[in-house]
């Protein structure tokens, strides 16, 4: 095998993950390149809530984050395939079949933008204790960015095209974090992510970063 064919070998296997991008923050490499490279790779990054916040500990930068984001959301209907042996009793012949197991469709950018531009409704689901989910509504109303949204509040996530889930992250009693998601309803897709401090007012600052993340996407 040539060099040229070894390389070209290497690149077709190389899968990057959570770890494989905080190696290359670490390392000190500028976030373009960083970016550039999970553009071009394939990737298999967990994106959830645990995994934002160890990524954000860790130094990523958030656009970076956003990045593996869209990457994780990004890959639209696949299919995989798998080999089934069979055999042919009456001829004792062993023949293999290819079955197509249709993964879940996972909206990608455009996705998300249409996603949110079509939803008219939004749900609040918390796990933690505060911010109430009132004092949450009324920050996010008073915010021209929420305004120009044009989602309408429910209370009921089940009658939501959209619900905002808020959670604390364990053990940060000094820094009180708390991180948010946006999922569309219909399909789970999360399209937006984020998180904040409870420092000076919780409400006010979950508010304000879930109107940029979501202004952002428009």
């Amino acid at each position: 095998m040539t060099v040229a064919a070894q390389s070209s070998a290497s690149k077709s296997r190389e899968i990057l993950s959570n770890a494989d991008v905080v190696l290359m923050t670490k390392s000190g490499l500028a976030k373009t390149i960083i970016i550039r490279k999970i553009k071009e790779s394939k990737s298999n990054f967990d994106v959830s809530v645990e995994n934002l916040v160890d990524l954000k500990n860790a130094g990523v930068d958030e656009e970076i984050i956003e990045t593996m984001m869209e990457r994780a959301d990004g890959d639209t209907r696949r299919e995989t395939s798998i080999d089934i042996k069979t055999e042919t009793t009456a001829e004792n012949v062993s023949t293999t079949k290819t079955v197509s197991i249709e993964k879940k469709p996972v909206a990608n950018t455009g996705n998300r933008r249409e996603i949110l531009r079509s939803a008219k409704t939004v749900a609040v689901e918390k796990s933690s204790l505060n911010p109430s989910r009132q004092a949450l509504e009324k920050e996010l109303l008073k915010r021209k960015d929420w305004q120009a949204l044009d989602l309408n509040l429910v209370r009921h996530k089940d009658g939501a095209d959209l619900y905002i889930e808020i959670g604390y992250v364990p053990l940060s009693w000094i820094t009180h974090r708390y991180v948010f998601r946006v999922y569309d309803n219909k399909t789970g897709t999360v399209i937006a992510a984020g998180e904040t401090t409870s420092w000076g007012s919780l409400a006010g600052n979950l508010a304000r970063e879930i109107s940029k993340k979501l202004s952002k996407i428009l």
